[in-house]
């Protein structure tokens, strides 16, 4: 199965949660394929009061994973998802482009996505 992790995710590992460390543990050891949209860097890497060291680990962390771009195609579908059902820009962003990469967006928050029909969102696999 295809993943698309979002931002919250990486965000938690980093804060040294449990669940998603040990999926991405997965994810590195091959046993699970995922990816990360460059919106998603972007998030990680924009956050204010990042000392060196911590910009330093999430750049180690962003490496282990294909990042996904922005096409002509998912901008299209993300402001179809924006305007259909009111999702802000990153999110829209976030889900197109798990749309488009037929992948499953691996989220904490899925109230953000629920709405969206055309999207698979799930939490954290356990499995």
């Amino acid at each position: 199965m295809k993943y698309l992790i979002d931002t919250d995710i990486l965000i938690d590992h980093l804060r040294g949660e449990f669940k998603p460390t040990a999926f991405l543990q997965k994810v590195e050891e091959g046993q699970f394929q995922a990816a990360i949209s460059v919106i998603t860097e972007y998030e990680l890497l924009a956050a204010t009061k990042l000392k060196e060291s911590e910009i330093i680990k999430i750049e180690r962390l962003i490496e282990l994973m294909p990042r996904l771009a922005i096409t002509s195609q998912t901008v299209k579908i993300a402001a179809r998802f924006h305007r259909n059902y009111r999702t802000d820009m990153a999110d829209a962003l976030i889900a197109a482009t798990a749309f488009v990469a037929n992948a499953t967006l691996i989220t904490r928050n899925l109230r953000h996505f629920q709405n969206i029909r055309e999207l698979h969102a799930q939490g954290v696999p356990s499995h």
